[in-house]
């Protein structure tokens, strides 16, 4: 009874021995007694991976050919270039010396007056007398006849008095007529004249 108090007596500190610092070598010949209970390994749920989306790759659209506009809101500023840039001169074309009477100027119901136009050559060809002539375009008919012919021909660089004797008309208000060069069925040199009735 004492040999198996004393075999007890060893057994439990080497038993808290090894819980603490795990199995020890024991040397052959030494009998070791386990207790009765021993603990059973229980299995505890592994966690199983979560399946993640993987980024899947998508085709982006290709620029189109066709460029688009873009728009900016910066300013764009033009400048003058420092050398003269060469134009095309207008086989037919003029240019305004000076107008008498100016525009808006006021005559009386029925008064008679006369415009003239002083303009300039400024084509590359000469206005035939024959085939050139000053007409009625637009606009107010103050005039009594509506077509002038030209007196003589006038050519590059030259100038000319073109004139019109007009008739104010009744109406009180404001009136404008419009005139202008004219070979065949070209039109240039546009002139015009605004005048008041009695205001």
């Amino acid at each position: 009874m004492r040999k198996a108090l004393l075999i007890s007596g060893l057994t439990l500190p080497l038993i808290a021995c090894v819980a603490l610092f795990g199995p020890a070598a024991v040397p052959k010949g030494t009998a070791i007694l386990s207790s009765s209970r021993t603990a059973n390994p229980t299995l505890s749920p592994i966690p199983s991976p979560s399946i993640t989306a993987r980024p899947t790759w998508t085709p982006t659209e290709f620029p189109s050919d066709t460029p688009e506009p873009i728009l900016s809101l910066t300013p764009t500023v033009l400048f003058a270039s420092p050398f003269p840039i060469p134009t095309l001169q207008s086989r037919l074309d003029c240019q305004l010396i000076w107008q008498s009477p100016g525009n808006y100027i006021s005559y009386q119901p029925r008064e008679e007056f006369t415009v003239g136009w002083r303009v300039r050559n400024n084509g590359t060809d000469v206005w035939d007398v024959n085939s050139v002539e000053f007409t009625y375009l637009r606009g107010a008919k103050l005039y009594d006849y509506s077509l002038v012919h030209l007196k003589t021909s006038v050519f590059p660089g030259q100038e000319v008095v073109l004139s019109v004797h007009m008739r104010a008309p009744r109406d009180l208000t404001l009136y404008t007529t419009y005139w202008s060069l004219r070979e065949g069925n070209t039109f240039f040199c546009p002139l015009k004249l605004s005048i008041y009735v009695g205001l």
